[in-house]
């Protein structure tokens, strides 16, 4: 095993641990992530990986499937049992494990990704990429955090000390003036980077001081008032009067609530003189006379707009996903059932297999494009994918540049799919001359008409079939209600000739 190396600083190269018993798998990881931003630590078994873990933090672990004396599998679960190590991501790499049991059980033994040998360079660089601008995000955050903790606790010293001299030695006010500028200078860049504003009542002198930012961050300004007036009740009355009505009670209840000595962190809406409306987080300290009259509040706000629009944004993300979902799900179960329709136990888990990997095919297209849309030409050849070393010679592949919709693309897949199983299976492909022609055209019309054919020509005889079964439903019906249009299927003396005619407005997307 390497020399474990130094604790991360900011700057400094972020930590990633290969494990593999074979040194020479280990250099070619080596060679592939080469380069001044990652510092690679080696480790050629499962008791050097937990050693290297021990002395040092990472950003990532890359971990082959099979070790000496102990899997992969059961090194990831150690590292997660471990507080100190649960957290860092591990991605697989295996030569030998491909079927689903084996990628559901490195999944559950804690991975984020399963890659498989040969590794694809470029693939894996980017993959890891992603993952260190994570952890060096995470990294700044924490770092960030502490300093402007600090600025504040600092902030607020300087305000204790500034009041103590302003009270016993009025004499060191001149010398001190300087060294608060620049305290305040500093504590106000800071805080308007995190849009971070307070205001202090002294309830004793009846005064109160507001930021210089405040008006700023919270969209309008509080009234210090003339000599004489009750300067802190004018201030609350138009923090009031600014609460979204709706909040208006609930804040007033909860300052009210505060207690001597405490911070009591409250959340409520704004309405700025510019009509906009705000998220406020304000953290209030009150100190209290033992006879329970307040001397002195302070009040640090911080807007956190951009967090609430998160949150939301979150909310709709995640209720879009849980929408996506269910509507795939449908289709699974739709496989799933037709699919159970054999008898046989074994051809029941080879076609499930075998049409849930083509609609995985449309579904990574689907992911990548943001579910925006799919060039029909990807699609194709994402479900020809096992036949990609006869695309061009036997099959021939014409037409002009389209983008799907999500759902066409998805229906569209499937019907694709079949096409290439039964051609495989029954087909023109299933015999050494037989070709494939796979085309798409756009009429220019009034109400344009998008039309794609699937024509098989040279394989054996082709008959109709005696009954139908999932691939007649996906082929015809599903494919029509997906796309608004019509499909024809002739079983002709050369070949399956397959068409399908839909609207360009119900089958792919117009920009």
């Amino acid at each position: 095993m390497s020399e474990a190396p130094s604790r991360d600083a900011p700057d400094e190269p972020i930590n990633i641990l290969i494990v593999d018993d074979e040194p020479k798998n280990l250099t070619v990881l080596q060679a592939i992530l080469d380069g001044p931003e990652y510092r690679l630590v080696r480790a050629e078994s499962a008791d050097e990986a937990l050693l290297a873990l021990i002395g040092d933090q990472y950003a990532l672990i890359i971990l082959d499937v099979r070790l000496p004396g102990m899997t992969g599998f059961e090194l990831a679960q150690m590292i997660k049992d471990r507080k100190k190590t649960a957290r860092v991501p591990i991605i697989f790499l295996t030569a030998y494990y491909s079927e689903d049991q084996h990628i559901l059980e490195g999944y559950g033994a804690g991975a984020v990704d399963y890659l498989h040998k040969p590794v694809n360079a470029a693939i894996l660089r980017s993959k890891v990429a992603v993952f260190a601008e994570l952890y060096r995000k995470n990294r700044e955050a924490v770092v960030n955090g502490k300093a402007l903790l600090a600025e504040v606790t600092e902030r607020r010293r300087a305000d204790e000390r500034l009041r103590e001299l302003n009270e016993t030695l009025e004499n060191r006010v001149a010398s001190r003036t300087s060294e608060l500028a620049e305290s305040r200078a500093r504590l106000k860049h800071a805080a308007d980077l995190a849009k971070l504003t307070y205001f202090d009542l002294d309830y004793v002198r009846n005064r109160i001081q507001v930021a210089e930012n405040f008006a700023s961050i919270m969209g309008f300004s509080l009234p210090t008032g003339d000599d004489g007036d009750d300067r802190i009740a004018a201030a609350m009355s138009s923090l009031r009067d600014h609460v979204v009505p709706a909040d208006r009670d609930r804040i007033l209840a909860e300052i009210e609530r505060s207690e001597a000595g405490q911070v009591r962190k409250i959340e409520y809406r704004v309405l700025g003189e510019d009509g906009k409306e705000r998220w406020i987080e304000s953290e209030w300290h009150v100190e209290s006379s033992p006879d329970g009259r307040s001397l002195h509040a302070f009040a640090a706000n911080l807007d956190i707009t951009e967090r609430k629009q998160s949150e939301e944004q979150k909310k709709l993300l995640m209720a879009e996903i849980n929408h996506r979902s269910k509507n795939l799900l449908a289709v699974v179960q739709s496989i799933v059932n037709q699919s159970a329709r054999s008898a046989n136990p074994a051809i029941f888990a080879h076609n499930l297999a075998d049409r849930l990997q083509g609609l995985s095919a449309s579904q990574d297209l689907l992911i990548k494009s943001d579910w925006r849309g799919i060039e029909i030409a990807e699609l194709v050849h994402a479900q020809l994918q096992h036949f990609k070393n006869l695309i061009s010679e036997r099959i021939l592949i014409d037409g002009s540049a389209a983008r799907l919709t999500a759902a066409a693309a998805q229906a569209l897949g499937m019907a694709l799919h079949e096409l290439a199983t039964n051609a495989a299976k029954y087909g023109s492909l299933s015999a050494n001359e037989g070709r494939v022609r796979i085309s798409w055209n756009i009429s220019k019309q009034k109400e344009p008409l998008f039309t794609m054919q699937w024509i098989e020509e040279c394989g054996p005889p082709v008959s109709v079939p005696a009954q139908k079964g999932f691939g007649s439903l996906v082929m015809g019906p599903i494919v029509e209600s997906a796309l608004g249009g019509k499909v024809e299927i002739d079983f002709l003396e050369s070949g399956l000739s397959w068409k399908l005619s839909a609207l360009v407005a119900s089958a792919l997307e117009t920009r």
